[in-house]
């Protein structure tokens, strides 16, 4: 199965196509083409309302190819996506994912963008005062900046792309859906709780050996001394 990948500064040649990290690895590693661009609303000093996303260019435009298989009735299609999965290094930086897992579609044919959320620390806030100078009564305000350490740089390799086979399905509407022993049941439906049995608990104790404990060395001189006595 094959891809290919619109030429452009960011891909020129063969050699900086996608790599896999290891040989066994099976994502792809993708590299910001741009510096991260912030999406949210500001306040006046420059510090956040709120982030909405951080977004990454990449410069990749894929075009996923289609395989063919032929048999003695003729051939059939193969079908192919790719998804974009985050990389283990996302746990080292206050960013997830946004949409958990992207799904890059075989008939997409833009730019592959990637959006994070950003997970904000008690750190990255602080306490504002508004100055007006104006004459109006002062105020407070919570504003948030974020860590820029703590976020992907240009050139950094921010995702990695995993190609799946794609299965077409066919819907279709039925009166009545087959039965299973779960039915309907939903969330933890299928935890199981061990039930405590009492009698089935003596009974398992009661089998278990009893401990006798030796005699002490005093019980076994007044046994001889009685002994003896009633010679």
């Amino acid at each position: 199965m094959k891809i290919q990948i619109l030429k452009n500064e960011t891909y020129t040649n063969e050699s900086q196509v996608p790599k896999k990290g290891t040989q066994r690895s099976t994502g792809y590693d993708i590299i910001a083409s741009s510096e991260p661009e912030i999406v949210g609303e500001l306040n006046a000093n420059g510090s956040y309302k709120r982030i909405d996303y951080i977004q990454y260019k990449t410069n990749l435009k894929l075009a996923v190819q289609t395989d063919r298989t032929f048999s003695g009735f003729g051939h059939t299609d193969i079908d192919y996506d790719i998804l974009a999965f985050p990389r283990s290094s996302v746990s080292k930086y206050n960013l997830v994912l946004a949409n958990s897992i992207g799904l890059i579609d075989a008939d997409y044919r833009g730019e592959v963008l990637l959006r994070f959320k950003y997970i904000w620390q008690p750190e990255d806030y602080n306490v504002y005062t508004h100055e007006s100078g104006d004459g109006s009564p002062l105020y407070t305000y919570i504003g948030g900046k974020p860590n820029v350490g703590k976020i992907y740089k240009k050139g950094d390799k921010i995702c990695q792309l995993k190609v799946t086979r794609v299965e077409h399905v066919e819907f279709f509407i039925v009166d009545e859906l087959d039965s299973t022993n779960r039915g309907e049941g939903g969330f933890g439906s299928t935890d199981k709780k061990v039930e405590q049995n009492l009698d089935s608990i003596m009974a398992s104790y009661k089998k278990q050996p009893v401990y006798t404990p030796e005699k002490k060395y005093i019980d076994l001189i007044k046994e001889r001394e009685e002994l003896n006595n009633n010679l």
